[in-house]
């Protein structure tokens, strides 16, 4: 009786978007997806497929303990072989459209939450991994690292206002390195906006990004902006891309030569403006649950003037640092929905 009440507990609370067949629930124990014809005084008239052949029969009243019906779907249990008894039902997904992508493009978040209980994993290009939990409608979070444990990223997401086309949110990404012979640690709080469908949107953010003094880093305070987009193109791809603007600190080298000899250094903060994104297309598997996403990166880095007092005559700069430089590689990366 108690596996009785839990087949019907669960079909009960299934949210089918397709609802196939009708349930009967036998005294015996049998649980049986069928299609009820009629029910009288003392039978009910079904039908029940054996071995692929949908039958026509029929049952006491009295041997039934409950029935509904359109509330089986096939995709959702496992029937004895040949037969429509119920051998197991299996937990409903969240898989059953594409929006379970829609919280995030490649790397880059998106102010639409991510399904509470939903775990995701992402690989990009064999050296990103990156996990991604949904702990409830409102909040997630992600942490992840490369092959080399370096560097290390978290970040979260709250989403303040959602309906069915524009959401609000808040978040804060943190990346560091524990190794003290390569430190790093970098700080992005922001807000953003999104507007569109699953299939179709946008986002705007802005945020402050903020580094401490590091072997990669000098002090840094500077405002970051993102716009990141999707486009559905076919029944399972999807353009995306994701674009970033903003500035970091690196530590110059300045000195004073005398006969070709350096007889005085100082070090220096100069900004670099960086502007950076990925484009590429997202595929999903005939299971929504898989995607890949092949797309170019790229990143182009623009240095900023070093103090003025280090352009007079007797000083000479290391320029290492003051060419402009633009650098694209390719990206493959596979998502997973758990």
């Amino acid at each position: 009786m108690k596996k009785l009440v839990i087949i019907l507990i669960v079909f009960s609370a299934l949210k089918l978007s397709a609802q196939n067949y009708d349930l009967i629930v036998k005294a015996n124990g049998d649980s049986i997806a069928c299609r009820i014809d009629s029910i009288t005084d003392t039978k009910v008239y079904f039908e029940m497929k054996i071995y692929k052949r949908w039958i026509h029969t029929e049952v006491n009243i009295n041997e039934i303990t409950k029935y509904k019906y359109d509330v089986v779907e096939e995709r959702l249990v496992i029937f004895e072989t040949g037969s429509s008894y119920i051998k197991e039902i299996r937990k409903e997904t969240k898989y059953d459209d594409r929006s379970i992508y829609s919280n995030r493009y490649l790397f880059a978040p998106s102010a639409f939450p991510m399904k509470d209980s939903m775990f995701s994993y992402s690989n990009i290009t064999l050296g990103l991994h990156d996990f991604q939990y949904g702990f409830s409608d409102r909040f997630s979070a992600a942490f992840g690292t490369t092959i080399f444990f370096f560097p290390f990223h978290i970040f979260w997401t709250y989403t303040l206002s959602y309906n069915e086309n524009s959401a609000f949110a808040i978040g804060d990404l943190i990346m560091f390195s524990p190794f003290e012979d390569l430190s790093i640690y970098g700080n992005l709080l922001y807000g953003m906006y999104t507007k569109g469908t699953a299939e179709k949107n946008f986002s705007i953010s802005l945020g402050l990004w903020t580094t401490s003094e590091s072997d990669l880093a000098a002090k840094t305070i500077s405002p970051a902006l993102n716009f990141s987009a999707i486009l559905k193109t076919g029944y399972n791809n999807y353009f995306i891309t994701e674009n970033y603007a903003f500035q970091y600190n690196v530590t110059g080298d300045a000195s004073i030569f005398e006969n070709n000899i350096q007889i005085y250094n100082e070090e220096f903060s100069q900004p670099l403006y960086v502007i950076g994104g990925i484009s590429g297309f997202r595929f999903i598997g005939i299971n929504p649950q898989n995607s890949w996403q092949l797309a170019m990166a790229y990143i182009f880095i623009i240095p900023g003037d070093a103090p003025n007092k280090y352009k007079q005559p007797n000083w000479e700069i290391d320029n290492k640092k003051n060419n402009t430089s633009f650098v694209p590689w390719p990206i493959i990366s596979y998502t997973r929905k758990f």
